[in-house]
Formats: structure tokens, sequence, C-alpha cells
């Protein structure tokens, strides 16, 4: 077909506000074009480089024993209620009814339908291993549409699902592991695989695929040999290390009116950041309150956080700040203030490795304007589970 053909022609102005340049590139050239935002058009051009893409993979899925099929879009919902997923997917559902008020999800990953579907069949050990896969639209309500193809609500995805015996994962683990190894190197991206989070998958053994970009989401960690290499919500560390001859000291209460950030404390109390401490509270879907403990100058890693939490037996399918009024009703001081000492029994402490370790430590007091020094675990405090 002659250029001057093609459907979907080429723009210097379209997209040129865009800030991903490969968002701009893509609509300029004429492979894209946006409908609302995170759902979008793939013009002839697009589908081409789709094509070509769809076709190395299936070429490296075939080649492994992968075989395709086509899952419906609408899952019945009764589906994702069985496995407890409605709510804890890690994204929005987006839902609908038929004209019978059955309810069915418009798919977003495909786990439950792909069991629902070997489940119908009269399936013996003497049938493992075998991979089914897909190629076929998936919708997820997002929050947020980052730009370009990057977060939509609508796109594409070559989903696979294998089913083995647990003597056989490590040999099929693996496999699919080669196979996608040499998907991204014959599509020419340098891709590294890292340990992750299963997430609302599950399981304990997961690794993802990622590629290093100025635009990208998540952060990784890579030791300088390169023989580790992890996602963040699961990456271990050195443990801080403190030195063990300070003496300890009584512990007591100081009022710092106004003073909350770690930084500016540290500086009031004359203390190393190191020796405060940053208490957080959250709420689990099942009205659980969970007081959460990092060292001052680190964050709280929520993914981390849930892990630890199964662990210890409470399954925490969703996980949020808890609002300033239940900070108030279990702490009895206002936002900023919270601390591991004298909370109620019911509440669930979860202390992080960072806070380990130390003598002579900071804390919140649980009082408006007032904290805690030289606290000592085993003398004023016990050391609950860690995350």
């Amino acid at each position: 077909m002659r250029v001057s053909q093609l459907f979907g022609r080429t723009s210097k102005t379209e997209g040129a506000d865009y800030k991903i340049p490969s968002h701009r590139l893509l609509t300029q050239a004429g492979y894209i074009r946006e409908s609302t935002a995170g759902r979008y058009y793939l013009l002839p051009l697009g589908i081409k480089v789709h094509d070509k893409i769809t076709q190395i993979v299936r070429k490296h899925m075939t080649a492994a024993g992968g075989q395709e099929v086509v899952m419906p879009v609408l899952h019945p919902l009764e589906l994702w209620k069985e496995t407890n997923r409605t709510t804890s997917a890690g994204f929005e559902l987006m839902v609908i009814k038929d004209r019978r008020d059955a309810e069915f999800a418009l798919g977003g990953t495909a786990e439950e339908m792909a069991v629902d579907l070997v489940r119908k069949f009269n399936i013996s050990y003497k049938d493992l291993p075998f991979n089914i896969y897909q190629f076929s639209m998936k919708f997820r309500d997002e929050m947020r549409a980052r730009g370009g193809l990057l977060r939509v609500r609508e796109f594409v995805m070559k989903d696979a699902y294998s089913f083995s015996t647990e003597e056989q994962f490590e040999t099929v683990y693996k496999q699919m592991w080669d196979t996608y190894q040499a998907i991204f190197d014959e599509i020419g991206v340098k891709a590294l695989a890292i340990e992750a989070d299963g997430g609302y998958i599950g399981g304990d053994y997961c690794h993802e695929f990622v590629v290093e970009s100025e635009v990208g989401e998540s952060t990784y960690f890579v030791t300088e040999d390169g023989t580790y290499a992890s996602h963040e919500d699961v990456a271990s560390f050195t443990k801080y290390q403190e030195s063990s001859d300070e003496p300890l000291k009584p512990m007591e209460e100081v009022e710092g009116k106004g003073i909350i950030g770690v930084e500016d404390l540290a500086k009031f109390l004359k203390i190393p950041v190191e020796k405060t401490t940053k208490t957080i509270l959250f709420e689990t879907d099942k009205g659980q309150v969970v007081a959460a403990a990092v060292m001052g100058k680190y964050d709280i890693n929520e993914t981390k956080l849930q892990r630890a939490l199964h662990q210890r037996g409470v399954h925490a399918d969703v996980l949020k700040l808890a609002t300033p009024e239940t900070v108030k009703r279990v702490t009895g001081a206002e936002v900023g203030y919270a601390g591991i000492l004298n909370l109620p029994k019911e509440v669930i402490v979860m202390l992080d490795h960072s806070v380990k370790g130390r003598k002579n430590f900071e804390c919140g007091a649980n009082r408006t304007d007032h904290h805690t020094i030289n606290v000592n675990f085993g003398r004023d405090y016990p050391e609950p589970g860690e995350f």
C-alpha cells in the first residue's frame, strides 16, 4: 500500500504536549490515537507492530509446548468471589450485568477462568504438566492512566497458565523463564529478571522481567556484582547495626510542640535520625488496626507489611492508612504522634527489622506534641514480629 493511501497520517501537532516521548512519537507517527484516557485505537501501522510481536511470542510459546486458547472476556463474577479477589486484585474490576442480572467482571487477568476451564475436564497427573495461553483484551479501571501505552485501562495481554505437580514445578518455571528471556532477546529488549511479590496472584516464589525506563513506576535494586536483583517490595537489606556498649538510659517523655518530621525531631532531641521511629497506623478490610514501625528515615512498604501480616495469620486483602479519627481513637493523639507503647491490645503491632538492634531510641508517645525517648526492647517493650 502506498503511504499516500495509508489511514492514519503523520502529524506534527497532534500530541505535541504529551510529556512521555514514546507517547508523543507513536501518536505523531500515526501508530496510535487516543480514544479516552487510557484507551487507544491501534492504527494500521500500530497493528503491524502488534502482529509482529504477537508472532514472536506465539513462536516461542509453541516451542515451549504452550497451547493457545481463547477465553471469554466476560468472567462470571462468582469465580472472582470464589477466590476472594473481587477486592484484592490490585486494580479495580469493571463489573457489568446482563439482562438476567447475572454479574460479570471484564477480565483484568484470567487465573480464575483458566482454573475453571481445566477443572471442567477429568485431568489426571499423567496429563501434567501442560501450559495454556492466550492473547486477549484486558480491562482495568486504573485510578490514573499514565499516558501512552503505559498503565492503560484496555490492552492486549498475553497470559499463560501452567499446570503441574509440585515435583514438576521447578522445571516448568525454569522453562517459562527461558521462554520469556528468548522472547525479549528476539525483540531486542534488554530485560532483567528480578525477585518480585506475587501480589493478588499469590505464591511465595515469583519473578518479573523489568526494563529500565525513565518513565517507569517500579523501583528495583541490583547488587554491584549483579548476583542479586529484587523489586523494592521484597528486597532484603543489611540490617542496621548499632554499638552495643551504650548504657541503657531511663525512659522519659519529652514535649516537642508541633515537631513531627524525623529530621526536625532528631535535631530537637539531639539524637541521630537512626534513633527516631516512625509509626504509621493502617486499617485492614476486616476492620483491624495495624501499627507499623520503621526507623525514622525509612518509609513503610505496604506490600512487605501485608506479607508479614499474612505470615502471622492476619489476612489483609486490603490495607489502607487509618483515618485521623481512627488514629485519635486508638492513640488518643493527633496524626504524627503515634508510637508502639501502651496501645490497645486489639492493635496489631509490626516492627520492621530496621527498628531492632537499637538502644535508647525515640518513638511517639501517643500524646499530641509529645515523644518518648530512651526506649529499649526487652526492658520497655517486647520484640514482636517484623516485616
